[in-house]
């Protein structure tokens, strides 16, 4: 059962925040057993649509016990939501002995994931009849929130990675990411728990293991993960040894993300590679052991399901990166970016997290109203990162814009930018008005893997002749600079769609004025301004972030530069 509430709430009798609870599972049933598997709940929940910013976004798990009463035991349960072709944990917790229980998570974060219709899983490992009655609500609280945007990228996910076994060797993929240039704060955000006991120093459960964490080849950070506080539980007193420090956990708790830094080791505008190393652990109580001997190496080599099972452990993460501007969750995000009224042409934007091997289009013609001449027709693309790639951008005869890498197959890498000029065959048409929009993507990753993208919205347009041509932008714009980190020179793009004074500044982080680029009256069109990285005094400036303001009448628009040497 699905429920929407609203509750508003009164501040100082002047100011009004209309907060939002949604309630997505109400007492739903989780057991295993003669009324079959319902382990696992998916639903579709429909959560507000994203035109309002909330400070904070909490959700709360209540576990009830069903006729019969609860599971006796502790079981690892999660939260999670599909996103884009794949599934992305939100929450983790372990469920008590036997005694009913409720936690909060913040879930702020996940803000990007939770908008509109989203569907939403809820697991609990449990093996028995009873199970648990799961009811779970989400509060929204309207408000300013730190970050305007948050991108979530996963990073790590294994619901079990066999530890200690040569037989089953440890295989945790090394992987690349990129930092837009306007990250403002980035961390990895890891759950890890431990799970499997009787074993060699009795792992994964209860066995305190360090692992590294490395970022760009270097450890930038131990993962300690270790519980030593479950005594201290808020759901006790519970049946069995819920007392007990654990790897990760606490039977009857939540289980707390870690945050760990980036920023201290990678700069935005960079390529970062994440690498999860885990100590070294042999498991010589195991069967796949042709060493052990019952009795002697261990009290037994044989796995039972009850006091000496398979050690492994149980790994959820992702990338989670504020930035200034709103950005895709996907690998791979397109849009048009920018129309050239002086060279009939239209520029695609392209923002990748992982290198792309492959990619194919079309430029939807369909909403362009030709009111004077003939067919709008497109054709091939030049310039942009493709061209710097070494890739050809072409257009066959039914619209399709195929882009592939030339001569060694090189990838377009990880970043953001211009990724193609394509040519709009204007030559025979006096008057166009409608919408151009980016459909039927195909990005392709190694090995022809599939990539998840996402498009911009439909950009409209317009053309009329009267001796002359003019594209008018829809609204006003700041486009990031390019090349961004730059060195010695960056454009910098900007959108007017209508004469306003304008006013374009340099600025350092500590919000002193380094350059004023614009200060002028600007005309209707499309703009761009270079800065070869001098101050006012024409001085060089160091190295470091850099913020390029916009400010027109009352809009204001914010992005970052960076400037390498």
């Amino acid at each position: 059962m699905i429920k929407y509430l609203s509750v508003i709430y009164f501040l100082f009798s002047s100011i009004a925040f209309s907060d939002t609870t949604i309630i997505a599972l109400d007492q739903v049933h989780h057991s295993f057993g003669g009324l079959g598997n319902n382990r696992t709940s998916t639903s579709e929940i429909q959560f507000p649509n994203g035109s309002t910013d909330y400070s904070s976004i909490t959700m709360r798990v209540n576990l009830e016990c069903p006729t019969g009463g609860c599971d006796p035991w502790d079981r690892k349960a999660k939260i999670s939501v599909y996103h884009i072709d794949q599934w992305i944990e939100i929450g983790r917790y372990v469920t008590p002995y036997g005694v009913e229980c409720g936690w909060e998570i913040d879930v702020t974060d996940y803000w990007s994931l939770l908008k509109g219709e989203v569907i939403l899983k809820s697991f609990i490992d449990t093996w028995v009849q009873p199970g648990w009655l799961v009811s779970i609500e989400f509060d929204f609280v309207e408000g300013q929130s730190q970050y305007p945007f948050t991108i979530v990228r996963n990073l790590w996910n294994y619901d079990r990675l066999v530890y200690g076994d040569p037989t089953i060797p440890v295989d945790i993929s090394t992987i690349q990411e990129y930092l837009p240039n306007d990250t403002e704060e980035a961390y990895i955000r890891i759950t890890t728990t431990g799970h499997g006991q009787g074993n060699t120093e009795n792992a994964a459960e209860f066995s305190d293991k360090r692992h590294d964490i490395l970022i760009n080849g270097e450890v930038s950070h131990v993962h300690n993960f270790w519980r030593p506080d479950c005594e201290f539980n808020d759901c006790s007193p519970q049946n069995g040894t819920w007392q007990y420090d654990r790897a990760g956990f606490c039977p009857g708790d939540k289980v707390d993300a870690q945050n760990l830094s980036i920023l201290d080791f990678s700069l935005p505008g960079n390529t970062v590679e994440f690498s999860y190393v885990l100590e070294d652990y042999f498991n010589q109580c195991s069967p796949n052991n042709p060493s052990c001997v019952n009795g002697v190496t261990c009290s037994s080599c044989a796995y039972n399901n009850t006091g000496h099972t398979e050690p492994f452990y149980y790994i959820g993460s992702q990338l989670i990166i504020h930035t200034t501007n709103k950005h895709s969750n996907a690998d791979v995000y397109l849009s048009i970016s920018d129309q050239d009224t002086s060279m009939n042409s239209v520029d695609i934007y392209l923002e990748n997290y992982v290198p792309v091997y492959g990619l194919s289009f079309e430029i939807d013609l369909s909403q362009v109203d030709v009111q004077d001449g003939e067919d709008l027709s497109i054709e091939n693309g030049f310039g942009g990162r493709a061209e710097e790639s070494n890739w050809i951008v072409s257009t066959n005869d039914s619209g399709l814009i195929v882009a592939l890498a030339q001569g060694t197959g090189e990838p377009i890498q990880p970043g953001e930018g211009i990724f193609t000029r394509i040519q709009l065959n204007l030559e025979n048409i006096s008057v166009l008005s409608g919408s151009l929009k980016i459909i039927n993507v195909e990005a392709s990753g190694y090995f022809g893997s599939q990539l998840s993208f996402e498009t911009g919205e439909p950009t409209n347009f317009e053309l009329l002749s009267n001796n002359q041509e003019m594209i008018i932008p829809s609204k006003i714009r700041l486009h990031n600079a390019y090349p961004n980190p730059f060195n010695p020179i960056t454009t910098i793009s900007y959108d007017i769609p209508e004469d306003n004074f304008v006013n374009l500044t340099i600025f350092d982080l500590a919000g002193r004025k380094i350059k004023t680029l614009v200060n002028e009256n600007i005309f209707t069109g499309f703009n761009s301004v270079r800065w070869r990285g001098l101050d006012e005094q024409y001085q060089p400036v160091s190295t470091g972030v850099y913020l390029c303001v916009l400010q027109t009448g009352n809009f204001r628009e914010t992005k970052k530069i960076i400037l390498l040497k």
